[in-house]
């Protein structure tokens, strides 16, 4: 399989160019270079047009016929311009890839949700581990969020209660 159409399979609708497929002892590792257009700053939704800097981050993808696979993504860090604006540089995020701060794919994040729901820590941790997702048992949970509470609770519980 070439590397134009292993990049077709992994990043397909993605601004996203492979530059590099290699194999490690854990598994295959992607090189990746995002090249998207310029993003909005996410502190005053500007258009960036300065590149600051650019440097490599490490997302754990899905399973790769059975082996853990690793993205390696370079991203560009941008300048914003505006004086107002908190935000003095960001980093591109590569739409339904990578999120801020994430160090999982999106869809693998997925994946580790719907194993969270159904399972939860330890059995989810083991189940992840057989199918070769890069999930601990903190991991897991912390991707559970808490149901929404309705605004006035009940006032009595039980059988036959009366308001």
């Amino acid at each position: 399989m070439g590397v134009e159409s292993l990049a077709d399979v992994l990043f397909s609708g993605f601004d996203v160019r492979l530059t590099r497929v290699t194999e490690a002892a854990e598994g295959p590792v992607v090189d990746a270079v995002a090249c998207g257009p310029p993003p909005h700053c996410p502190g005053c939704n500007s258009l960036a047009s300065r590149v600051h800097s650019s440097y490599e981050r490490g997302l754990a993808g899905l399973p790769v016929n059975g082996q853990s696979l690793t993205v390696r993504l370079r991203v560009r860090r941008f300048f914003c311009d505006r004086g107002r604006c908190p935000q003095r540089t960001f980093v591109e995020q590569v739409a339904k890839l990578s999120e801020r701060y994430g160090r999982s794919s999106l869809r693998l994040k997925q994946w580790q949700h719907a194993v969270a729901v159904e399972l939860g820590g330890r059995p989810g941790q083991r189940l992840c581990r057989r199918l070769r997702l890069k999930a601990g048992r903190t991991r897991l949970l912390g991707l559970l969020t808490e149901p929404a509470v309705p605004e006035q609770a009940p006032r009595v519980l039980g059988p036959g209660a009366h308001p």
